[in-house]
């Protein structure tokens, strides 16, 4: 099923939560449209982290899941994505995304870190939002609690420029894995 990862694992590191005013699918169909308009973009990573000032570059690769894949949201899939929200009710958005770091040398020379993985789901409840984050690999540069809270800003710009209400951002709560 479009936005479902079937293997999507039960150890996770974060857990954060929301609430909502919007209708469900016109909050989904924001997170989309949210996500792929990080994956067309390239950061400071002071704009993603405000603790590290760094002459670092950050971008985003994110894929909707589907079933044991994941599809990379551009613009195709996203409209597959938004038509998928209208005719079905999700309980859950799942995602895949590398958050890719680059060292600026000069001007237009920049190279390549390693860069780090994640798997994102948005678990949707009555007006109510919990986002759950687990870090796959890589050097983690960015916490994932400023991680989610970068993404739930970028959701709230997207609600924003849609007229609608932004998400109330609760708690980040650390989950230890077992």
């Amino acid at each position: 099923m479009l936005g479902s990862y079937k293997n999507f694992p039960e150890n996770i590191h974060g857990i954060k939560s929301f609430e909502y005013q919007e209708s469900t699918k016109s909050l989904q169909q924001a997170i989309l449209f949210a996500l792929h308009h990080l994956n067309q973009e390239t950061y400071n990573l002071g704009a993603v982290t405000p603790y590290l000032k760094q002459n670092h570059e950050v971008g985003f690769e994110f894929g909707v899941a589907e079933d044991f894949d994941f599809n990379f949201l551009d613009k195709e899939e996203l409209e597959r994505c938004t038509r998928n929200i209208v005719e079905n009710d999700l309980e859950n958005l799942d995602f895949f995304f590398a958050v890719r770091y680059h060292k600026k040398i000069k001007e237009n020379k920049r190279t390549s870190l390693k860069f780090d993985y994640h798997l994102l789901r948005f678990i949707f409840q009555k007006k109510s939002l919990e986002l759950r984050i687990r870090h796959e690999r890589g050097p983690q540069r960015v916490p994932i609690d400023e991680l989610t809270d970068f993404i739930a800003n970028q959701i709230n710009r997207e609600l924003s420029n849609k007229q609608m209400t932004p998400l109330t951002i609760g708690d980040f709560i650390k989950v230890n894995i077992k």
